[in-house]
């Protein structure tokens, strides 16, 4: 599967706002002052703007988009709160925001190589949805521990969100509840993305 490997100080420029958590990329990002020159969007540009902040906050790639998307319609209720839950409760997503890594990509490494285990089992599909009761463990590889180890000592005093009980000191997760769309810190307009794959 690709990822996207362009500049990633233009995407944010693009999408309006710090996307990526790095610490270069937001150097980058706040040493230009002047706003670059934005053409007056259209209704489908407004829509496409929507779906990209999405796509690059989650780091997928448009044909899991889709597959995310036709998920959430198959569920009951609200599509587009059932479509940004789906991406919060994505296993690369979760391991993240338990604090394990820095970011979400190199979650994704750590998954695709075998390094995390979901109640027990090991898991390397990234896009795995984790449920209610799952516990995501840290493999016990030396060199996969002290990079995780590092990281939490770098991101001293981060508070994982309410959904997911961390315990630090034995790399476990637990999901204690599913996200709703509190949960959900990416600021979008996520009728826009249900229009979007509506049309």
């Amino acid at each position: 599967m690709g990822r996207y490997l362009g500049p990633k100080t233009k995407v944010c420029r693009r999408l309006g706002f710090m996307i990526y958590d790095n610490t270069n990329v937001e150097k980058a990002y706040m040493k230009r002052e002047q706003e670059p020159f934005r053409r007056k969007q259209s209704e489908y540009g407004r829509r496409l703007l929507e779906k990209q902040k999405v796509m690059f906050y989650y780091g997928m790639r448009e044909g899991q988009m889709r597959k995310m998307f036709n998920l959430a319609r198959r569920t009951k209720g609200n599509t587009s709160k059932a479509f940004l839950i789906a991406c919060e409760r994505r296993l690369d997503n979760a391991v993240y925001s338990a604090g394990f890594t820095s970011s979400r990509a190199q979650s994704r490494q750590l998954i695709c190589h075998g390094n995390i285990l979901v109640n027990g089992k090991r898991v390397d599909i990234a896009s795995y949805l984790v449920n209610t009761g799952d516990t995501i463990t840290v493999s016990e590889r030396p060199g996969v521990r002290k990079l995780v180890t590092d990281v939490v000592d770098k991101k001293s005093g981060y508070v994982a969100p309410d959904w997911i009980a961390v315990d630090a000191k034995s790399f476990t997760a637990k999901i204690v509840r599913l996200p709703v769309r509190e949960d959900v810190r990416l600021p979008v307009n996520e009728q826009l993305l249900v229009e979007f794959y509506s049309r």
